[in-house]
Parts: structure tokens; C-alpha cells; sequence
């Protein structure tokens, strides 16, 4: 697909998005969805240096801010509109990203990492010490309450949601178009070997400035907006610690060496952080992404998409059939069962001490560990994990229908439990196969015949 087309094409997902959101007639939706796509935004850009260049940048919360104050600045000296405020934000942070990366990127591995962390710490002292834009104490920006536009009027959250969701998917259709074009093979280059890369020519201090500069500049565009949807702007908010750790996160999580990587990353994480901060509390929120990250990191470093794409290749190598689909979707629902389940399970445990309470919690624990298990074990072909994904859903069957029992009266948790029966029997099904169980049963075949290859088993 040609990027233009990829583009208006992602435009009409957005503008789909937009209206389901109206739907929902209710504006905490349009809040959390801002943040949804703001974390897209920051996740896409810090892939472009982090992922595909393979430097890792700890100062995320530095160009972030950066935009913020940018917009803060001009609200006090000459308002501008939110599109102008989002170029000159990323301006003044890709001037900034060139900047440092003209400094800095003479340093490799852990010593670029830390300079970027010294960055973010010099900008904050700076900022605290700056008494125009609030200093220490912060600074005020006022929203209207609506904004005309043409014959509509719409409110000033909507107007925020809209503009950021434009600005996600120009992120994502320049991830993209990088990621393809001979640009994107000079950064993979530089991934790979850099001392290799430059031996052959490639011009690696050219090719990763124009990385800091395009990283930083949309870091500062996920920024421009911030002060009006906060309202209240302080040092603490603009370079708080989520804005580092999530950009860092969400692209591990969700693979690093495709522009699909940051956006599964940031909308898996960001909206778990949204459930989490409603469900039990918003203290939470970096535990549950550093607890996913830990795991991550040890037990599928390519992230999701990279276990996708090695599932298929061993799974189905001349391309996708029905049953590799089918067993993808069934390890991805398991996948976002056992996190949401996580979630669940603590919001039960955390509101109070009866007995109920205590055993929905635990039991919704063991659950979410037993899909997570399934997921990571269904992608990784292990032996063991259709026993363990039709315990799982073995499992939900009873609870889902004991919750359909227990809550008939509303409607909507009523149909929820009731597509949860339906994919678990089709789960159960789908996983007691022939097929699908002589793809793994083959599977076991040949890691037994490596082993004793090796001499590793009897």
C-alpha cells in the first residue's frame, strides 16, 4: 500500500474513531482518549531513534515538554491555534533533538542513554527557574468550553481528541514510510553494526541526527497540546516519570522494528493505564507497565508483533492460512484477558475483605496467569500450551456464565458474558483440531529430536 494511501486510509479509521466516540455522549471518553493517542504519538517517535536506530533515549519527557512550555510561552505572549502550536512545538524540540543528537551521539550504548537522562534533568532545572512560564509553582491555561468550526460546534476536548488523532496518524504514516524507504535500511544498518555500516559507506552521524531531529520534533508535537487539556501546568506534570517509562514500554512491548510495534504497544498500554487509574488507582499504573516490561524484555524481546511474525514463519511459511489466523486471534484475546484480568483481580481484592470478594479476586488472578501463559505459549509453539489455553478457557466458561447468572438485570455485562461463552467454546473447538493439534504435537517432534541431537536428553 502506497503511503498517501495508507494515510487517508488511517484518516478514515480516525474519523470512524471519532464518531464512535460521540456516541458514547460522554466526555471522560474523548479525555482518556486523548491520552490513548498522545502515547501513540510518543511511543512512534521514540521508535524512530530508539527502535529502528537502535539508540536508546531516556529523555522523552525532555522534547515532551519542551512543546508543552513552547505553548504555554506563546499563550501568554501571542495565542496561536492548536495546529500552530504543534508546528512550533516541533520545531523547537527537532531543533533541540539536532542539537543534542550533534552532541551526543558521538556516544554509544549506555553513555548516550544517560546523557539523554541528564537532558531531561538540566531542561526541568531550567524550566522550575523560569518564572514567565510559572516557574516551580506552574502555570494556568484556560480552555474555551467549545470551538466553531464551519457550521459544527463542538467542544474543546473534541477539538483536542480531533487534532491529536490527525497527529497520530501523520506519526504512523511517516514510521511507515521511514521504515521502507533508504532511510529506514541506513537506520536498520545502524541498528545491526554500526562500525560495519560505516565501513560500507553509510553516512551513520548524518543518518541518526536526522533520527534525534524527527524523533524529538513529534515528541514535541505529543506535547503542544498538553498545557490545554491539563489546564494547570507544572514541572512535575511536563517531565513526569510516565512520559519516559511508557515511551520506553509501550515499543518494547509492542516491537520495535516496525512501525505496527509502537501503536499495539501504546493502545494495549495506555488503555489498560485508562481502566487501571478508573478500576483501582492511577498510583498503579507505572507497576503494572514495569511489571509487563520485565516480562517482556525476558521472555519475547522482539515483542508482540515479532512473536506473530516468528509464529507465522514456522507456523505457516508460504503465507497465513485459517488455522495460523485463528490461533493468533485466540493467543491475542488470551493475551488481553490476562492483563485485563490482572486488573480485575486486584480491583476486587483492593475494594474490600468479604469472602466473595477475596475469592473473585484470586480466582481472577489464576485466570489471567494461566491466559498469559497460553498466549506467550500458542505464539512460542510449546508443547504444553493447548492444555494449558483449554484450561483457560475451560475455565471462563462457568465463570461467565455464573456472571451472566449473578448480574442478568444489565444488559451490556449480559452481552459481554455472552461473547465471552462464544469465543471460548469456539477456543475449545478450534484448539481440540486435528490440525491444529499435529502442529504442535510436530512441534514437540522436533524439539525432542534437537535435544537428543544435542545430547541434551536421553
Amino acid at each position: 500500500m502506497r503511503s498517501i494511501v495508507f494515510f487517508f486510509v488511517a484518516l478514515a479509521v480516525g474519523a470512524a474513531a471519532f464518531a464512535a466516540a460521540l456516541i458514547f455522549n460522554n466526555e471522560y471518553v474523548f479525555f482518556a482518549g486523548y491520552t490513548v493517542l498522545h502515547f501513540v504519538v510518543l511511543a512512534t517517535a521514540w521508535n524512530i531513534l530508539g527502535g529502528y536506530c537502535g539508540y536508546v533515549n531516556f529523555g522523552s519527557a525532555a522534547f515532551f515538554a519542551l512543546g508543552a512550555y513552547s505553548t504555554v510561552f506563546l499563550h501568554k505572549t501571542y495565542p496561536l491555534p492548536i495546529p500552530l502550536l504543534i508546528i512550533v512545538g516541533g520545531l523547537v524540540s527537532g531543533m533541540v533533538g539536532l542539537g543534542t543528537g550533534y552532541l551526543t551521539l558521538r556516544l554509544r550504548g549506555a553513555f548516550f542513554a544517560i546523557a539523554t537522562l541528564a537532558l531531561a534533568v538540566v531542561l526541568q532545572t531550567l524550566v522550575v527557574n523560569w518564572d514567565y512560564v510559572g516557574g516551580a509553582r506552574g502555570a494556568y491555561v484556560i480552555r474555551p468550553n467549545s470551538i466553531a468550526i464551519g457550521p459544527w460546534t463542538i467542544s474543546y476536548m473534541q477539538y483536542l481528541f480531533a487534532s491529536m488523532m490527525v497527529l497520530a496518524v501523520i506519526a504512523l504514516t511517516t514510521a511507515r514510510l521511514i521504515e521502507r524507504s533508504r532511510l529506514g535500511y541506513g537506520f536498520a544498518a545502524i541498528r545491526d553494526d554500526e562500525l560495519a555500516a560505516e565501513a560500507c559507506g553509510v553516512p551513520t552521524l548524518r543518518l541518526k541526527l536526522i533520527a534525534t531531529t524527527l524523533s524529538g520534533a513529534f515528541m514535541g508535537m505529543a506535547g503542544a497540546p498538553f498545557p490545554y487539556y491539563i489546564g494547570y501546568l507544572q514541572p512535575s506534570s511536563a517531565f513526569g516519570l510516565e512520559y519516559a517509562v511508557n515511551s520506553i514500554a509501550m515499543p518494547m512491548i509492542g516491537g520495535t522494528t516496525s512501525w505496527v510495534g509502537p501503536l499495539v504497544g501504546a493502545l494495549l498500554l495506555a488503555t489498560l493505564q485508562q481502566i487501571a487509574t478508573v478500576t483501582i488507582s492511577s498510583h498503579l499504573n507505572l507497576l503494572i507497565v514495569g511489571l509487563l516490561l520485565v516480562g517482556f524484555v525476558i521472555a519475547a524481546p522482539n515483542g508482540i508483533v515479532g512473536l506473530v511474525r516468528e509464529f507465522l514463519r514456522v507456523a505457516a511459511p508460504s503465507g497465513p492460512d485459517k488455522r495460523s489466523v485463528a490461533v493468533i486471534l485466540l493467543a491475542i484475546y488470551a493475551f488481553l484477558s490476562g492483563i485485563f484480568g490482572i486488573v480485575l483481580g486486584l480491583a476486587a481484592l483492593m475494594s474490600g475483605r468479604s469472602g466473595l470478594l477475596l475469592a473473585v479476586g484470586i480466582l481472577a488472578l489464576v485466570l489471567a496467569v494461566l491466559y498469559l501463559a497460553s498466549f506467550y505459549g500458542l505464539l512460542t509453539m510449546q508443547p504444553w500450551s493447548p492444555a494449558v489455553a483449554l484450561a483457560a478457557f475451560g475455565l471462563s466458561l462457568p465463570l461467565a456464565a455464573a456472571s451472566i447468572a449473578m448480574d442478568h438485570s444489565s444488559l451490556r455485562n449480559t452481552v459481554l458474558e455472552g461473547a465471552t461463552v462464544v469465543i471460548a467454546l469456539f477456543a475449545v473447538w478450534m484448539l481440540r483440531r486435528q490440525d491444529v493439534t499435529a502442529l504442535y504435537r510436530s512441534n514437540a517432534i522436533a524439539d525432542l529430536v534437537i535435544a537428543r541431537t544435542q545430547g541434551a536428553a536421553p
